[in-house]
């Protein structure tokens, strides 16, 4: 994933993803692999948070990005952070007016302004979005089909026959009470979600389709019970 660090970008129309390091085309409101918004230096410049200062190619990128948007290295401890000095020498190298609100440092970072590690299976989990989910319990094979868990998918090989009743019983028991307390968790690393309030509401919306399916099932289940007496 990592690009040539000692080259730096020097065509106009291509911007290196600031969270993979992935080259993408300028005109790119995302980038293609992972969906993260591209920063460019016109927003790093304009931004009120603190900055850093890619120690290759000596342009500024955001103090949380994992990759510099201009030459595609990858940020480090070495990095320094831009302070007003700096920001100051780089503007007037630029011919660009400063804006005071641009020259604040150090602003603490808010839940809301960090970056999105969705789909990383190392990433840490929003604590909003931890606790049990009704769809993963209830229908686990297909929930987990469509929230990039393969292990709930998985479930379904429990109704091979080389499984007796009471084997698969439990299994299926234990597996789902297992996707109910650790669903979320495992949805968010496995999965590339907008931001934390999109999984919430997908999310809602698999817990109605996870009732309406019941339902039918049990339905459907006290209809065969009647017309086999």
């Amino acid at each position: 994933m990592q690009n040539d660090s000692k080259k730096i970008n020097t065509d106009s129309s291509k911007i290196f993803c600031t969270h993979c390091g992935v080259t993408n085309s300028a005109t790119n409101y995302g980038c293609d692999r992972c969906g993260e918004k591209l920063i460019k230096q016109s927003d790093v410049d304009k931004t009120s948070l603190s900055k850093i200062i890619c120690e290759k190619c000596q342009n500024y990128d955001y103090v949380n990005s994992f990759y510099c948007w201009s030459c595609g290295c990858e940020i480090t401890s070495k990095n320094p952070v831009a302070n007003n000095e700096t920001l100051l020498d780089h503007q007037s190298k630029t011919n660009e007016k400063i804006n005071p609100k641009d020259t604040q440092i150090n602003k603490p970072i808010s839940r809301r302004d960090k970056i999105n590690r969705s789909g990383d299976k190392k990433s840490e989990v929003p604590n909003e979005i931890k606790g049990w989910n009704w769809a993963a319990f209830l229908i686990p094979p297909l929930w987990g089909l469509f929230s990039g868990v393969p292990l709930a998918v998985l479930m379904l090989a429990l109704y091979l026959p080389i499984f007796s009743d009471g084997m698969r019983a439990i299994a299926l028991i234990g597996c789902s009470l297992f996707l109910g307390i650790r669903g979320n968790e495992l949805a968010w690393k496995g999965k590339k979600w907008k931001s934390v309030e999109h999984f919430k509401n997908v999310q809602k919306k698999w817990l109605s389709w996870a009732v309406v399916l019941n339902i039918i099932y049990i339905i459907i289940i006290l209809y065969s019970g009647s017309l086999s007496k």
